[in-house]
């Protein structure tokens, strides 16, 4: 098959982009750099120019496409200041809007779109068990979720299969959550967030891709949550990752102090999203790593 990726070359897209090159896929990326692709995601087969902010995505990059994985988007870690906060919605829904535009612009189109959303879309939500049927929150993640989906849902009526794979917390090294984890535990000081009591939903990045080819391969179209079968709470995903860094975990970051630091960005980390993926399951997907402790093993190999 031939897949056509955007954020081929970002965290979760490099990984993805091999794990398609072993399953026999050509990958293309829409990216925004196209002459340093090929150094940054040595994967890929060829790359093609895009500025999603700016235009509808090129038509010659989906000539004799089997599928579509976008994934591109400012990341959301960092310090939420205005500028920080356009940038994750604009990326998102501007982008996807684009991308769609640019698939509707063809005569013959892929057969189907795999689009990333996020858990966020649940919002603060406590205790409360989260499937794909779940209502939408009602916080700044959740609104960009919303109108994140809307946009791609719009390729069904270009006639293409659409499934939307809500992810959680990607674990693996060189990016993400875990590696903005790492340095307060090796330097002992690591620990719960806030009061730790709040849900984790996550997934290993090598389940994430096998989801992402799985959807493909079935032709499957709807919403997926991208998240482990085993939620966790906040302590408790602490806890593991210290005793697998044979690190102390008894420092608890205070909301207070991660709110000066990172401003909205806190209330992200600090807010309880137990998400489970019912459908997931359902469509057959079998996890590698079910288990938060393997998967931090294997992600930090040890």
């Amino acid at each position: 098959m031939k897949i056509v990726v955007t954020g081929a070359t970002g965290f979760v897209g490099r990984r993805l982009s091999e794990t398609l090159k072993q399953s026999g896929c050509q990958v293309v990326a829409l990216t925004r750099d196209a002459e340093s692709a090929a150094s940054r995601a040595p994967a890929l087969d060829s790359a093609c120019a895009w500025n999603p902010l700016s235009e509808a995505a090129p038509v010659e990059a989906f000539d004799g496409a089997d599928a579509v994985v976008h994934l591109a988007g400012e990341t959301v870690v960092g310090r939420w200041t205005q500028a920080k906060r356009d940038a994750i919605r604009d990326s998102r829904v501007i982008g996807t809007r684009n991308l769609v535009n640019g698939l509707r612009d063809l005569t013959a189109r892929p057969p189907m779109l795999v689009a990333a959303s996020a858990v966020g879309f649940y919002g603060d939500r406590g205790d409360e068990e989260l499937d794909e049927t779940s209502a939408s929150g009602g916080d700044f993640l959740a609104e960009v979720c919303r109108a994140w989906e809307a946009e791609s849902s719009k390729a069904r009526e270009l006639g293409m299969q659409v499934a939307q794979v809500r992810i959680g917390v990607v674990l693996a090294q060189g990016g993400g959550a875990l590696d903005a984890m790492l340095m307060p535990f090796r330097l002992g000081a690591g620990g719960p967030l806030g009061s730790g009591r709040q849900w984790w939903s996550w997934i290993h990045r090598d389940d994430l891709c096998d989801l992402v080819l799985h959807l493909i391969q079935r032709g499957e179209s709807g919403v997926y949550n991208g998240t482990a079968p085993h939620p966790l709470r906040q302590k408790e995903f602490a806890r593991v990752l210290g005793r697998v860094l044979r690190r102390p975990s008894f420092m608890p970051a205070p909301a207070f102090a991660l709110k000066v630091v990172l401003g909205g960005f806190a209330s992200e980390l600090l807010s309880s999203k137990k998400v489970l993926p019912a459908a997931t399951q359902a469509s057959g997907f079998s996890y590698r790593f079910a288990d938060l402790e393997p998967a931090l093993r294997e992600a930090l190999d040890r």
